[in-house]
């Protein structure tokens, strides 16, 4: 190789490694961004049934039903509060129903649309599993849509007709 040849490599050389070093110190140097600070959504739950002001209500995430009921004014002196669970958490989008101590018809029967998991469960042949499944099959138009869930058979529907309304 002859001297140019030589002194153009090694000026190459010496530039590339500028430009790598430069890159490298840039990369370390520049500024980071920020940390995002993430804001918590608001719930946004309906409460309805013996309630003071029912209606939808805007609450903080991690609010719990108790807080609901407060928001809305609290119960009626007709609520049967036992059957409601104030400390379970709300989730965006949750509908509560506060219900009666009083039977809409004033028959004892209990409406499957409305009643709590906990009062379900007191149905003959209708334990906390199938409770569940009756709350999260609803709405029901009429009886008969009870057999859409599971552990409800034709008998069993038939057990319960005299005990339940919609």
């Amino acid at each position: 190789m002859s001297p140019v040849q030589e002194r153009l490599v090694t000026l190459l050389l010496v530039g590339v490694c500028l430009i790598a070093g430069g890159a490298t110190t840039y990369a370390r140097l520049a500024p980071r961004p920020a940390p995002v600070a993430r804001e918590t959504p608001d719930l946004v739950v309906t409460v309805h049934g013996e309630i003071v002001a029912p209606g939808t209500y805007e609450l903080p995430w991690g609010s719990r039903v108790g807080d609901l009921l407060a928001a809305a004014g609290g119960v009626t002196p007709d609520a049967d509060v036992a059957l409601v669970a104030e400390a379970a958490p709300l989730t965006d989008g949750r509908t509560v129903v506060v219900p009666s101590t009083r039977s809409p018809e004033g028959d004892g029967r209990i409406d499957v649309n409305r009643a709590s998991a906990r009062l379900l469960g007191t149905l003959p042949g209708v334990g906390p599993a199938t409770a569940e499944r009756i709350i999260a099959g609803r709405p029901y138009h009429r009886l008969d849509d009870l057999l859409r869930v599971p552990g409800i058979g034709p008998v069993r529907l038939e057990a319960l007709r005299a005990r339940v309304t919609l």
